[in-house]
């Protein structure tokens, strides 16, 4: 299975924004606002491309686009992925 099946098999899509920044995204709510989960490669500023990328994972406001708390750095997207599953 690709990581772009194994990320959409857990809701999560791939957006690109109008800078060229590329990441896998899905939309939630979080402490009762409309948020959505940034996925990236960390450094690279890109979307993972492999189960073993170390990756960045931040949580953002929908309408202000604004961090609703730092951001987590995982070893790998296996290691996100499987804290999900906890």
């Amino acid at each position: 299975m690709s990581v772009e099946e194994k990320m959409s098999s857990r809701g999560f899509r791939l957006s690109a924004g109008c800078s060229g920044k590329a990441a896998y995204t899905k939309f939630l709510k979080h402490e009762g606002k409309r948020a959505y989960i940034s996925v990236t490669t960390i450094g690279a500023d890109s979307f993972p491309t492999s189960m073993e990328e170390p990756v960045r994972v931040i949580v953002y406001d929908l309408r202000s686009g604004d961090e609703l708390g730092p951001g987590r750095d995982f070893g790998s997207l296996e290691a996100y992925l499987d804290q999900l599953e906890e």
